[in-house]
């Protein structure tokens, strides 16, 4: 076999190992695109969605303080913030009767103070809180998520002026995807709002 034929079987093999790799890429890109893309896309569509929600209930909250005029609340990154111009041992009476009224219960209270055995320290409490019925019917709908709770820190600063701070239970990553659930927790937001309306 002459030096010229083998070059001319050579180049022939090159050029037909290059054409499997690029069939076989365009096969795994077909694939990808139609595997991976998709989850991508609803990802996406869930992002935009969440933010949008996240917006009107933000507004909901803006339109709630510029109503009442005399409450200040303001919406942060883990919930819902209202300062109380109020002696904290009030404060925490108001919070407590406006729990009871719309239907949650207490499972922890904490004095954060005592705790870190601090005395001449401004005042602190750590409420865990759950709403029975709601959370009976996320139970229904997911029994491995447990109890839906939030988290509520009543706190006096060095001015004495007296901070509530509720957690955004819609923010919990175990609802993410399930919109039976999500519906739960924005119910339980809608509640906490109104404790903090009439804290």
């Amino acid at each position: 076999m002459g030096s010229n034929t083998f070059f001319l079987l050579m180049l022939l093999a090159s050029v037909l190992a290059l054409a499997l790799v690029v069939m076989a890429l365009r096969r795994i890109h077909k694939e990808g695109l139609t595997v991976s893309d998709q989850p991508k896309h609803q990802h996406f569509k869930r992002s935009v969605e969440d933010v949008y929600r996240q917006q009107k209930e933000e507004q909901a909250v803006r339109d709630m303080t510029s109503d009442t005029g005399s409450t200040n609340v303001s919406y942060t990154k883990r919930g819902f913030i209202k300062n109380v111009d109020m002696g904290f041992d009030e404060v925490m009476e108001n919070v407590s009767r406006a729990l009871r009224m719309q239907g949650f219960h207490i499972l922890n209270d904490t004095d954060v103070m005592a705790v870190l055995r601090k005395k001449d320290a401004p005042k602190q409490r750590l409420l865990l809180i759950y709403h029975a019925e709601l959370a009976e019917r996320a139970f229904h709908i997911d029994p491995s998520i447990g109890l839906i709770a939030s988290g509520v820190s009543v706190r006096q600063d060095l001015s004495d002026t007296v901070h509530i701070e509720f957690s955004d239970p819609s923010l919990q990553q175990e609802t993410a995807g399930q919109p039976d659930l999500q519906k739960i927790t924005s119910e339980l937001r809608g509640k906490l709002l109104d404790v903090l309306q009439a804290a």
